[in-house]
């Protein structure tokens, strides 16, 4: 089942498997799209989506992932992501790995990035590369992470677009 939340200028697409969230899919919204809700808690998404367009602090809701569709390094990696950087903070991969408690593994963060299930839900976005270079970004590529950084209030806080 697909939920297709609508917040312009973003789409989110909920991927569910047997009552767990599989994997999100970021995009840009089509001009009039509107939105898909097939779940209690796409409705509840979307409402987040919404006031996190316009601006908001938002805290998205718990949802029931698919943990187990990811190495236990990826998921203290993601975990560590939503504990430790907020919304107008940046971080990077070096940082995040120490923040996952494995110093060394700069590059094996980016992988875990560059294959994030559940993009903007798990802020893969606000992980930089050394310098403030932007690297890679699996939701929609780098123009959709170049938005979100600036949309967060990040481009003032290093991160180089």
């Amino acid at each position: 089942m697909v939920d297709v939340l609508v917040a312009a200028p973003l789409r989110l697409e909920l991927h569910w498997e047997q009552g767990v969230l599989a994997e999100t899919v970021l995009g840009w919204a089509g001009e009039g799209e509107k939105p898909v809700l097939l779940t209690e808690e796409a409705r509840s998404v979307q409402a987040c989506l919404v006031r996190y367009v316009a601006g908001e602090d938002v805290e998205w809701p718990s949802l029931p992932l698919a943990w187990d569709r990811v190495t236990p390094f990826r998921r203290r990696v993601l975990q560590a992501l939503v504990a430790d950087v907020p919304a107008g903070a940046v971080t990077t991969y070096g940082d995040l790995a120490a923040r996952a408690g494995s110093p060394d593994a700069a590059r094996a963060v980016g992988g875990a990035m560059a294959n994030n299930p559940w993009p903007l839900l798990i802020p893969c976005h606000r992980v930089l590369g050394g310098g403030g270079r932007l690297g890679g970004f699996s939701g929609a590529g780098l123009p959709m992470k170049r938005w979100l950084l600036d949309h967060e209030g990040c481009a003032d806080k290093g991160a180089r677009c």
